[in-house]
């Protein structure tokens, strides 16, 4: 934890630079030599966790190119946010920016549109839904248009622009696993096959050491529900029953609809879930993991990167598709369907707009930058990888095979045909699941809520 600390004691205003492959801080500017070798490129980041990985990678294209990139790292989020819409009022971004990825910045007027870099050949090389994010589409402009609210820069900007390149994606359904702690029980580098076997696993560390078998943010309504519950249901009773219970067809107290929950409640009833999860947000829970305080820890891919971040030592992590249950309908493992997390963009006013695009592809595109950036950023890369994702790291190359373009049983759910939608019943079931760790409610009478709410707000006409 002590990382921890130092990262939180920097973080008030901090700049953390970091000069790669024998930068020379003396050199602010991007630098306007004629060769490759005279160059150097900047690139700013909030992405403490990242750096290392941004590190590798800038040190081996330097050696590939001769072109040096200097990385500059800004937190907390707010302070990095500030300072770069600061720089592009003023016209001093640096060649390269690290955002969250989006489209409608609000500061497009000061970034490169990529759209005329990014041909179909280009994008192809990326996982199908990576640009989803990025990309203007026509009801994008149609929203922006009717929103009296937005800036006219964003309403200037046309179906097809794009001012950034995705770079990491993520899903959820995610379960780490701290084999330390699992070695003492016999269980270390063996992922569960069914959730089942996860409560037997999970009882057996919290009767065989001093830990708790299992955390999650349970002070968070809804995250086992939809970090895990929702994907368990989804495979176990099938797209059809699932959607069902969405759209007010299916009743969730039905001897077969109802076991998702009580495999829920059956964890619970093991004792192996960590005391004070209750309270615990999302931090707070990967926090009790990377301290050792329990086994396994629900998250998503995402994940990963904060517990390095946390001070965690990640060569004793190993992770796992949260599994299905015995019976399930679906009986393939649940796959995962990414999203675009963040991604690179290029500044309008910057003096080597060609090295800063052939450095942003080696990043994004190029499966040689975007593995080293991924193993040393704990990271999922957005491009398709193919047969090169055995240079990930282990950990890495699980999370990134399950990943899938093709709709996961819980995405066609989601995506049902005149769906309704998930309404008032849902959050008060999250509720009631909550209630089920502290020991006021049963599954049987959480099941039995929900089918009430659920009429009662269809008679109402909600």
């Amino acid at each position: 934890m002590m990382k921890k600390r130092v990262i939180s004691v920097l973080m008030v205003c901090l700049m953390v630079t970091m000069v790669f492959a024998g930068c020379s801080k003396q050199n602010e500017s991007s630098g306007e030599g004629s060769s490759k070798g005279s160059k150097e490129l900047t690139m700013w980041t909030w992405k403490i966790a990242m750096v290392p990985g941004f590190e590798a990678a800038a040190k081996k294209y330097e050696e590939k190119t001769g072109i040096k990139v200097k990385i500059e790292a800004f937190t907390p989020d707010d302070t990095y946010r500030q300072k770069v819409i600061a720089a592009a009022n003023s016209g001093d971004l640096p060649d390269i920016i690290h955002w969250w990825a989006s489209r409608g910045l609000g500061f497009e007027n000061a970034l490169e549109n990529m759209n005329d870099k990014a041909t179909d050949e280009f994008k192809g090389k990326f996982l199908a839904s990576a640009f989803n994010e990025s990309l203007v589409r026509q009801s994008d402009v149609n929203n922006w248009d009717k929103d009296s609210q937005q800036s006219d820069v964003v309403k200037s900007l046309k179906v097809g622009d794009l001012y950034q390149i995705p770079l990491d994606v993520g899903g959820f359904f995610t379960i780490y696993a701290n084999n330390d702690i699992l070695e003492k029980v016999g269980l270390d580098n063996k992922a569960p096959q069914s959730f089942e076997e996860f409560i037997e696993y999970s009882k057996k560390v919290k009767e065989g050491t001093d830990r708790a078998g299992f955390v999650f943010a349970a002070g968070l309504q809804d995250v086992y529900y939809n970090w895990m519950g929702r994907g368990m249901e989804a495979t176990y009773l099938g797209v059809d029953k699932s959607a069902g219970l969405v759209n007010r067809t299916e009743k969730m107290s039905d001897p077969n609809n109802i076991k998702p929950l009580k495999a829920f409640e059956d964890l619970v009833n093991t004792g192996s879930i960590l005391d004070g999860a209750i309270t615990k947000n999302i931090d707070e829970a990967d926090q009790s993991f990377a301290a050792g305080e329990a086994a396994y820890l629900l998250g998503g891919t995402f994940t990963y990167g904060n517990l390095s971040a946390m001070g965690m030592d990640v060569s004793t992590v190993s992770s796992f598709v949260v599994p299905s249950m015995e019976g399930s309908k679906v009986s393939q493992p649940l796959e995962l369907n990414p999203f675009t997390l963040t991604a690179l963009a290029m500044s309008k006013t910057s003096k080597n707009k060609d090295a800063a695009w052939e450095f942003l592809q080696y990043l994004t595109a190029d499966p040689e930058g975007a593995a080293l950036l991924a193993n040393g950023g704990y990271i999922l890369p957005a491009v398709n990888l193919g047969d090169e994702e055995s240079n990930l790291s282990p950990t890495l190359q699980t999370m990134y095979k399950a990943l899938s373009d093709e709709p996961s049983v819980v995405t066609q759910v989601d995506n049902w045909p005149d769906s309704i939608g998930r309404k008032a019943e849902w959050t008060e079931l999250y509720k009631d699941m909550q209630k089920i760790i502290t020991g006021e409610l049963t599954a049987e009478k959480v099941a039995a809520n929900f089918d009430k709410n659920a009429a009662s707000e269809a008679a109402s006409g909600n």
